[in-house]
Formats: structure tokens, C-alpha cells, sequence
């Protein structure tokens, strides 16, 4: 049996922004209220110097494109930093569109 992880477009789309990014998917859980249903998605992304300026900067408002989804909520709530590599810890909530 193949499980289908909900957090796959987003996984495409930040390789797509973040190409030199290293990207790997920390957990998933589904999540739901009333009147909404998604998931919550939580990325680690170690980044060259580059593209941690760009993730920092545009992350929060990029407008994300995700078939079946729309990005509700997306921020960078941890970093780290080495003088060869920065890692982020990204947080999201995808709901279903």
C-alpha cells in the first residue's frame, strides 16, 4: 500500500523556490475545526547563505499555487546557523480547498 503524504505540493513547490535547499519533512498531522480540515506540515530546510536570505524574506507572503489546497499559515519558528549552512525549521497549515 502507497500512503500519499498531503504535504507533497508543498514539498514541490519549496524545492521549486528553494532549489539549492536541502528539504526534508520533519512530521505531518492531519488537522481539523469546525469548519475546516488540512494538515500540519513541519519542514526542516538547511539552505546555502543565498536562499536563506530569500526564505526569510519572502516565505510568509509567497503565494503558494497547491492543487487541492491552500497555504493558511507558513513561518520559519526555528533557525540555526554554522558558518557553512543555515537551517530552518519551516512550520505550515495546509487546509483543503
Amino acid at each position: 500500500m502507497t500512503i500519499v503524504s498531503k504535504s507533497n505540493g508543498l514539498m514541490r513547490a519549496l524545492r521549486e523556490l528553494l532549489p539549492t535547499s536541502a528539504l526534508v519533512l520533519i512530521h505531518e498531522r492531519n488537522w481539523h475545526s469546525l469548519t475546516f480540515s488540512g494538515v500540519q506540515v513541519c519542514i526542516s530546510a538547511k539552505v546555502c547563505d543565498d536562499d536563506a536570505s530569500k526564505m526569510s524574506d519572502m516565505l510568509p507572503e509567497h503565494q503558494f499555487d497547491l492543487k487541492g489546497q491552500l497555504v493558511a499559515d507558513i513561518a520559519v519558528i526555528q533557525t540555526g546557523f554554522s558558518p557553512s549552512q543555515n537551517q530552518f525549521i519551516i512550520d505550515a497549515l495546509l487546509l483543503d480547498d
